[in-house]
């Protein structure tokens, strides 16, 4: 739902970019937790308890209860915030939550050859369009890392979620 950027001030306020178009509906929510990012090594999820959402200039900040220093707001740089899924709004048919994307498994059709590429590990926001972290996976083409961007009809041609499935118009570098 949100990714925790950095410390905002001395108070124990942080940075927050958030996933959702009103980040303010986190505040109160009693199904939220703390979970380690995506490039952070694992480590225990813990439940959480938002106070304050707030615009900061272009940005946003959050107060969560517990964290009351600097310091503890440090330690959740990279961090991100989880929640149920029964707090988002309802999608049309074809759009996706980034949640549900994470762990399906990407086909590529290029030529007439069909080939897995691996699966998406996440996705990342870079303002021109989202893009998929591809890592490869048991049965890929070779093991290399793809950068795949979200763009609709050009690349991304079809995601079956429930086959646990995008496919994909991309060239494959030899």
């Amino acid at each position: 739902m949100a990714e925790v950027l950095g410390p905002h001030g001395i108070k124990g306020w942080v940075k927050l970019r958030p996933w959702l178009e009103d980040p303010t509906l986190l505040v109160g929510q009693n199904n939220l937790v703390m979970a380690p990012g995506p490039r952070m090594r694992p480590e225990p999820v813990l439940p959480l308890k938002v106070l304050q959402v707030r615009r900061q200039g272009r940005g946003w900040v959050m107060q969560i209860s517990g964290i009351t220093d600097r310091d503890a707001a440090e330690a959740l740089r990279g961090k991100v915030v989880k929640g149920s899924g029964d707090m988002l709004p309802q999608l049309e048919s074809d759009e996706f939550y980034w949640r549900d994307l994470e762990g399906l498994r990407v086909w590529n059709e290029e030529s007439g050859v069909v080939t897995l590429l691996g699966e998406i590990d996440y996705l990342l926001e870079t303002g021109a369009n989202d893009v998929l972290v591809v890592r490869a996976c048991d049965g890929s083409t070779d093991d290399r890392e793809r950068l795949i961007p979200w763009l609709w009809g050009d690349v991304i041609t079809k995601v079956d979620t429930a086959a646990g499935e995008v496919w994909v118009r991309w060239y494959v570098d030899a």
